[in-house]
């Protein structure tokens, strides 16, 4: 209680309307605030509204592997040996002012959502179902993007674990998609 009066004390004295002198400065605070308004204003910087960067294209999934050593004693084999296999598309869409990108994934892999980052033309990215009770693939993408277009590849498994796919893409930009992934 004695704490909470002396700070109720000293926000009292801190907001009393006296000018005091500023012991470095020599300034009164009253003449230093009126200063502060006295000065011109600058208005904010412009903000450079360059258009985001759009990149489409095609992927190719097939069937992944898992190593488990032996000495871990886990047995696993997938339990879906057809599923997300096969091509699809993606769009990607990045603000060049914040390198955030944003996409979708349709096809054996889809419906999905790419949520990442693009830094010197680095694209990384992850790959989340858009209706998470579905129990679909999900996982990550890596690649290079340019002004032209990219490529890369993505790791993806199914919620339950139950199977394993690696794809790679190719996109280009603005547009149609670029022939067929390798």
């Amino acid at each position: 209680m004695r704490c909470a009066r002396g700070a109720w004390a000293l926000s009292l004295a801190c907001a009393c309307s006296r000018s005091t002198t500023l012991p470095d400065a020599g300034v009164e605070v009253r003449e230093a605030a009126a200063m502060t308004s006295a000065l011109p204003s600058v208005p904010p910087a412009e903000s450079t509204s360059a258009a985001p960067e759009v990149w489409r294209g095609t992927y190719r999934s097939m069937a992944g592997t898992l190593y488990v050593p032996a000495e871990l004693k886990v047995s696993w084999k997938p339990t879906d040996a057809t599923a997300g296999i096969g091509e699809g598309t993606l769009s990607l869409t990045a603000d060049p002012r914040t390198g955030r990108v944003r996409g979708d994934l349709d096809g054996p892999l889809g419906p999905a959502a790419v949520s990442g980052l693009v830094t010197d033309g680095k694209l990384t990215a992850t790959i989340a179902r858009k209706d998470p009770s579905d129990h679909g693939f999900a996982g990550t993408m890596i690649g290079t993007v340019g002004p032209d277009g990219g490529d890369g590849a993505m790791n993806v498994s199914l919620a339950e674990g139950g199977a394993i796919r690696t794809a790679t893409f190719v996109v280009s930009a603005g547009g149609s998609p670029v022939g067929t992934p390798r």
